[in-house]
């Protein structure tokens, strides 16, 4: 796992601040981000919740298992999340009810 610069964390706050204020990803957004599939969503201490899943697309891993930073905003239908890094785009989660309560 990488460590995370001042400016990502930052950048990560005020997009999902305008995403809670309704600017929702577009869809040149959402086609340049990485793609998540087979993904559950794992509980951190603090109730704190990451994504675990097979990523594809992603700039700076290879294609494969990786865990996101924080989740800070999750699309209600589950089509995408912003972590504390950046977008992802969720595919197929590994079990049919991942990250409903």
């Amino acid at each position: 796992m990488s460590l995370l610069t001042r400016d990502t964390v930052l950048a990560g706050l005020r997009a999902a601040r305008r995403i809670q204020q309704g600017h929702l990803p577009t869809q040149a957004e959402l086609a340049a981000a990485p793609v998540l599939s087979n993904w559950v969503l794992a509980e951190e201490p603090g109730n704190l919740f990451r994504l675990a899943g097979m990523v594809s697309g992603h700039p700076l891993l290879a294609d494969g298992w990786c865990t996101t930073s924080i989740v800070l905003v999750m699309d209600p239908d589950r089509n995408w999340a912003r972590t504390v890094s950046r977008l992802y785009r969720l595919e197929k989660p590994l079990l049919r009810n991942a990250g409903g309560t």
